[in-house]
Parts: structure tokens; C-alpha cells; sequence
């Protein structure tokens, strides 16, 4: 009965919690929600001011629309299927960027401090709004509003900030099209009472999990990272952009990709995993992790599920360091779900399919890809 209570409890504060930020937000996630725009949102304990309730839009807008959509920096142009999905999806987008505008301007009517930058001139356009729905009831106010030029708003530890940039520049000669770049980034606390104050157990919960993986037509493949405090991790042949950008002392990372080439079979599994985890996060509230509300394999980048990890607030060099992710993503050859348990940094190395240990950098691969 506890397990049953606890979990309920969960399942209504993943639910609610934006209402108790401001009723025109919820309103907001829940359009972007219903139109597909947003996958989700996570719930992290790991900030001492309390469970932080976090989500982001980010798209593109084409003033013009290009024939054909082109896939990259190199002017391929997208296969007839994918641009025909990407050029139905802009006046949904559109209509996106007016609901974000219109919510923004109501709500500085909520706001305690906001702020809003605008030019358009020549073909570029650019676009700043910042709003603060709440502030701290004790201690000093946090130095909100200097460098508004910039887009560097996620240091900002305020109880409730919204942050809304759009950029268009006029296109190049090389293209027929101008180019407009959204994101819009909402930052809440939605309990006070509910933050970390004890490490994750990593050990206990990938046991938890460990017996839904063990169905033999799973592939799978291990892979063992290892660095020191003199290794120098900046070359991005090593590792992906999902790994931390600085190696702050060591890391040794023993990551397991698993393949599965059936969609629901990747989904059902997936789902298990969360749910095993949702239900000790559940029973252990207290120990420091972010979770993300939805189940879903991105196309060709990695969304982390789950962390779990230490509940310090500042960084201890001396503290070994413990922790645990489950990423996903998906390719044309299949879906994958990456379990990784390390100690201090993390890493995941940009050859995931092929690598089977890298030590200092020095890589030795499996004969074969995944």
C-alpha cells in the first residue's frame, strides 16, 4: 500500500506542477504538447532550492520556403518523404511562434521582473524576452537582467523564468530563403520541499533493471572508457556531444548499448525500464536524480531518460562521484537505449557502434558494428 501511495503521489505532481507556477504556462506546455512540438519535460532534485520542473522548444521558421528542404551544411537536399513532412510541419510551426508570443505578452502581466529586447531591420530580426514569474521570499534577489544581449540564461537559478529568443538573418546569395531561430526555455521550482539530500543508488536500481534486458534477441554491446586528470578530451573524435565538455579530473564509464530493430519491442522495454524507475524514485524521493516525464527515441542525437547521481550542490573535486544515465536514441538500422554507470566523468564515445575500450584515448574496436 505505501509503493501504491507513493507512486500516486508522483504520478499528481508530474501532473499538476506547472499549475502551481502560473495557469497560462500550463496552458502553454499543454498546446505545444497536443500539436507534438514537445516531447516532454524533466523533474530534477538536484538544486537546493527544490524540484525544478524544466522543458524547451527549439524550431525553425523559413520565411521563404526553399524546393527543395536541404539536410545540411553540405546542401543535400532531403529525400522526397522528409521533405514533404518538413514543409507541412512550418505552418504549424507558425502558428507556434504567434501562441508563444501571445502567452509571453500575458504574462508579463504575472511577472515580478521581465524584460524585452526587439530589432528588425534589413532582413534581420531579433528577438529577447525574459520574465521572472517568481522570486525568492528570503535571501538576496539574483541579478537577473545583465548581458540580455546574449543567449546564456540557464546560470539563472530563479524560481520561475521563462526565456525566449528568435533570430533571423537575411539569407546569403547561396540560398533563396531567410532562416528564423526559435527557443524558448521554461525554468521552474515546483516544490520547495522536495530536494536531494542523499546520493543515488546507482547499484540498487541497475540491478532493478538488469532482468528486463536479459531477453537473448536483444543486442547488445559493452564498452569501457577510461581517462586520467592528464588526458585531454577536446578532440570530438573521442567522444560525442553528449559527454561533458571538460574532463575535470577522471572518468571511467562502463556503458552497454542495447539494439533492437522492432519498434514496439524497443518501446515496451523502454517503458518497463522507466517504470522501475519511476517507482524508486517514488520510494526514495530524497536521493538526487532528473527523470524526464515522457518515453521516446530521438532521431540521430541522445535524450537522456534518467540521471542519477551525488546530491552535492558544489562541485568537490575530493568526492568520488557515482552515477548513472539511460539514454536514447534512434537510427535508421534501429533503436537504442544506452546504459552508463561511471565514476566522475561522463563520457560517450562518438564511435558508440564500433568501440569496445578507450583508455587515455587509445581505442581498440569489435569486428563488426552493432
Amino acid at each position: 500500500m505505501k509503493r501504491i501511495i507513493s507512486l500516486i503521489i508522483f504520478a499528481a505532481l508530474q501532473l499538476g506542477c506547472l499549475a502551481q507556477v502560473n495557469p497560462k504556462l500550463e496552458s502553454l506546455y499543454a498546446y505545444l504538447k497536443a500539436n507534438g512540438l514537445v516531447k516532454g519535460y524533466t523533474l530534477s532534485n538536484q538544486h537546493e532550492e527544490g524540484l525544478r520542473k524544466e522543458y524547451s522548444f527549439e524550431f525553425m521558421l523559413y520565411e521563404e520556403e526553399p524546393s527543395p528542404f536541404l539536410e545540411d551544411y553540405f546542401k543535400t537536399p532531403l529525400k522526397a518523404k522528409a521533405d514533404s513532412v518538413k514543409r507541412a510541419e512550418q505552418p504549424k510551426l507558425r502558428e507556434a511562434f504567434k501562441q508563444v508570443r501571445r502567452t509571453l505578452s500575458e504574462l508579463t502581466e504575472d511577472a515580478v521582473e521581465s524584460y524585452s529586447y526587439e530589432y528588425h531591420q534589413g532582413g534581420h530580426d531579433t528577438i529577447t524576452t525574459v520574465i521572472v514569474l517568481k522570486n525568492f521570499t528570503e535571501g538576496p534577489i539574483h541579478p537577473v537582467f545583465k548581458n540580455m544581449g546574449t543567449t546564456h540564461m540557464d546560470g539563472f537559478k530563479m524560481p520561475a523564468l521563462v526565456h525566449f529568443r528568435y533570430v533571423c538573418h537575411k539569407s546569403p546569395e547561396s540560398f533563396s530563403f531567410d532562416t528564423g531561430i526559435a527557443r524558448l526555455k521554461v525554468n521552474a521550482i515546483v516544490d520547495t520541499a522536495l530536494y536531494a539530500t542523499q546520493d543515488f543508488d546507482v547499484k540498487t536500481l541497475h540491478k532493478n533493471i538488469l532482468p528486463l534486458l536479459k531477453d537473448k534477441a536483444i543486442k547488445r554491446r559493452t564498452i569501457h572508457c577510461l581517462h586520467d586528470s592528464t588526458f585531454n578530451a577536446v578532440d570530438p573524435s573521442f567522444y560525442s556531444e553528449r559527454s561533458q565538455k571538460t574532463v575535470r579530473r577522471r572518468g571511467d564509464n562502463n556503458l552497454t548499448v542495447y539494439k533492437f530493430t522492432s519498434e514496439e519491442k524497443a518501446k515496451t522495454v523502454l517503458h518497463q525500464i522507466m517504470e522501475r524507475v519511476r517507482q524508486y524514485i517514488a520510494e526514495h524521493p530524497r536521493e538526487a536524480y532528473t527523470v524526464c516525464s515522457d518515453e521516446y527515441f530521438p532521431p540521430r542525437i541522445f535524450e537522456t531518460m534518467f540521471k542519477g547521481g551525488t546530491y552535492e550542490y558544489e562541485y568537490n573535486l575530493e568526492r568520488p562521484r557515482t552515477s548513472m544515465t539511460i539514454d536514447t536514441t534512434m537510427d535508421e538500422e534501429g533503436f537504442y537505449i544506452l546504459i552508463n554507470v561511471y565514476e566522475d566523468d561522463e563520457v560517450l564515445p562518438s564511435e558508440w557502434k564500433t568501440l569496445k575500450e578507450m583508455v587515455n584515448g587509445k581505442k581498440v574496436y569489435y569486428k563488426d558494428k552493432l
